[in-house]
């Protein structure tokens, strides 16, 4: 009974404190600046930093035409934090469904605190886009102070010359994305995507010779059509393909295709090599010289 009786006020206390916020925070004249560092076909990336510490939402959205934020603030902040709820409370179910229970509240899920530099990514490119800010209660989730919002229109290709440079070695494969100087890129977003020579051969048999890189090309091409189930690397990725979910598997004397994609305007940098994975001995690397030549390696074998 002793420890029972120890045991509710305890999780009375730990459910108290779960509810607090992380961090101190500013309700009233809280300030958050903004700036655009970086703008190209696909992707944004800015810089947020506040005057007092506070929580605050960022988020990026398509322009509406006969619509003016400003003048409807309040009506624009509250539809802003529904829409992060929403996605909180999913990302959140499917958590649970996992049996994950050490789950991060919303505040420190979908809200900002402090100096933020983040990139909008999945973005058409020739696009106006509103790129916003404004200050939350972590508590009871609803908008403090003003509308911070800045138009921009995304450019109408990649403002990027990126490379891909690829190597096989063992389990592990590695991606580097880089400039024309050999510069690694650290900002600059890509999706890639690796096919078992099983999968190409039942193509092959379904859809033609041409099923390996046309499979390759729609599934980059849908991340442009369904962004929200992309996600993008930077800088240089490192994977091991041991089979441990999600990972990728490789398999002795199998072939494999790995396609490379800039996620910056519609098939941008795309580039396909492919490999013989012969055990932990095996070690291919690819010096991406012209990605717009992308049946390259795809013809040319090992």
């Amino acid at each position: 009974m002793k420890s029972s009786a120890s045991y509710i006020p305890l999780l009375a206390l730990l459910l108290l404190l779960g509810c607090q916020p992380e961090a101190k925070w500013n309700e009233s004249n809280v300030k958050i600046n903004m700036s655009i560092d970086f703008v190209s076909a696909g992707y944004v990336e800015c810089s947020f930093s506040t005057n007092k510490d506070a929580y605050y939402l960022i988020a990026i959205e398509p322009v509406k035409e006969d619509y003016n934020p400003l003048a409807n603030q309040k009506q624009f902040m509250t539809l802003a934090l529904d829409s992060a709820n929403i996605s909180y409370l999913q990302w959140r179910n499917n958590l649970l469904k996992k049996g994950e229970f050490n789950i991060a509240p919303f505040a420190s899920h979908s809200l900002q605190y402090g100096s933020v530099q983040h990139f909008f990514t999945g973005l058409y490119p020739d696009t106006e886009y509103w790129i916003y800010a404004f200050a939350v209660n972590p508590e009871t989730l609803k908008p403090l102070g003003n509308l911070n919002i800045i138009e921009i229109t995304t450019a109408d290709k990649s403002q990027v010359d990126a490379h891909f440079e690829y190597r096989v070695k063992g389990q592990w494969d590695y991606i580097y994305p880089t400039d024309n100087n050999g510069n690694i890129l650290n900002s600059y977003p890509y999706v890639r995507k690796t096919i078992d020579s099983l999968e190409i051969d039942s193509m092959i048999k379904e859809f033609g010779e041409d099923a390996p890189i046309l499979s390759l090309l729609l599934w980059m091409g849908d991340m442009y059509f369904e962004p929200e189930t992309a996600e993008p690397h930077y800088g240089i990725v490192a994977m091991n393909n041991d089979g441990h979910d999600p990972q990728f598997c490789f398999m002795e004397g199998h072939t494999y295709y790995t396609g490379i994609c800039g996620f910056d305007g519609a098939f941008s940098q795309a580039t396909v090599y492919r490999f013989n994975w012969q055990g932990d001995s095996t070690d291919y690397y690819f010096h991406d010289t012209d990605p717009a030549n992308i049946l390259r390696d795809l013809i040319g074998g090992e």
